[in-house]
């Protein structure tokens, strides 16, 4: 994070690949009806229901609760989730609906979303104090009924900053812009981790068109109007040529398109999708569209009535989630990136964290 940022946490010995560095029972946990569905007068109830049992109260009134990041004070979120209480609970005091926007606000930047289907955010006293990286050393893992969990993705030493991503496994596979850009939206901080730092943007990788060349070219992180900049050949060396950067260009400005209007543009991206996801298999994109289809592969296996349908189903999704795997390989630690596929693969296929905007309440 950038100097001077949020508190952090702290190895204090060395951990193996895939050891449970520390388990942490949430403060408070919310639906995620409303996050899910954007609507302000769900919200309100799930935030009723956190006030009655309780939570509310621990969750403001604890230490742990008061240590947690609410953002900045001009943050228009604040104002967002002031109007929402206003709106929805006009018959709440002052006070009390102060207490329930200052609540909206550590959901916003601290919680994140039990796996199993998704149903609640929980935030935590010490698990939520863990900063980001796009690269990150841990995985957070949160079950629906018991204690979340730290867990390391790659070998930790003993002082080394214990950090995890803020953002879902799709999301790492982003562009290095549009990755920072969601961190800034979302947590206010501009990711300075060495992913983005980086000259090169690692999920924009394009494979040499000399036959029989392994390597890749990597886009430049600056980029000059008019075309597409990238490295020389990772494996041969070689520049590669105005023409070629061109059509790379071309593709990837088509497919980008399709890949955000999913599942709406199911229809007419399989074949564009599948041709780009084949030429460069570690492009963000061929990664993102691989999540896309092993999960919803999955999905249909799962439902399939017949056996034979089921298998072939449950093979076809093999094929995807193993080109997800490798994609993922190039930006998560090839020792803990089957766990962080098989956390990816199990979220529901609706976006779980929306951004908030003024005519609508943000997500966690």
């Amino acid at each position: 994070r950038e100097p001077g940022g949020g508190e952090g946490l702290f190895a204090t010995h060395p951990w193996k690949p895939g050891q449970t560095l520390l388990r942490d029972r949430p403060l408070a946990r919310l639906q995620a009806e409303a996050f899910d569905k954007e609507d302000p007068a769900l919200l309100a109830k799930a935030h009723a229901c956190l006030a009655e049992d309780g939570q509310l109260e621990v969750l403001l009134g604890s230490d742990a609760g008061m240590a947690l990041w609410r953002g900045e004070p001009e943050d228009p979120r604040r104002d967002a989730f002031r109007r929402c209480v206003e709106d929805t609970w006009p018959e709440g005091t002052a006070e009390a609906r102060a207490r329930r926007a200052e609540a909206m606000c550590i959901f916003s930047f601290n919680s994140y979303m039990t796996q199993d289907g998704g149903r609640f955010h929980a935030v935590f006293p010490i698990i939520s104090k863990a900063n980001h990286r796009c690269d990150p050393n841990c995985w957070v893992v949160v079950p629906e009924s018991e204690p979340g969990e730290l867990v390391s993705a790659r070998p930790v030493s003993e002082g080394e900053e214990v950090t995890v991503s803020y953002l879902c496994k799709a999301d790492l596979l982003r562009p290095l812009l549009k990755r920072r850009a969601l961190l800034r939206d979302g947590w206010e901080f501009n990711c300075c981790c060495s992913r983005c730092a980086s000259e090169l943007d690692d999920m924009r990788r394009f494979c040499c068109p000399l036959p029989g060349c392994p390597g890749t070219s990597a886009a430049l992180r600056e980029q000059l109007a008019g075309g597409l900049e990238a490295s020389s050949c990772s494996s041969c060396g070689a520049v590669p040529a105005e023409a070629a950067r061109q059509a790379w260009a071309e593709r990837e400005l088509q497919v980008e398109a399709l890949v955000e209007g999913l599942p709406e543009s199911l229809y007419c991206a399989w074949a564009p999708c599948e041709d780009f996801a084949r030429d460069h298999p570690l492009h963000g994109l061929a990664g993102r569209w691989k999540n896309f289809i092993a999960r919803r592969t999955q999905a249909e296996a799962h439902e399939a009535d017949d056996e034979d349908e089921r298998a072939a189903l449950e093979e076809e999704g093999e094929v995807h989630r193993l080109a997800l795997q490798r994609c993922l390989a190039e930006v998560l630690h090839e020792e803990f990136v089957e766990e962080a596929l098989h956390e990816e693969l199990a979220k529901p296929l609706s976006p779980p964290l929306p951004q908030p905007h003024e005519d609508a309440d943000p997500g966690a």
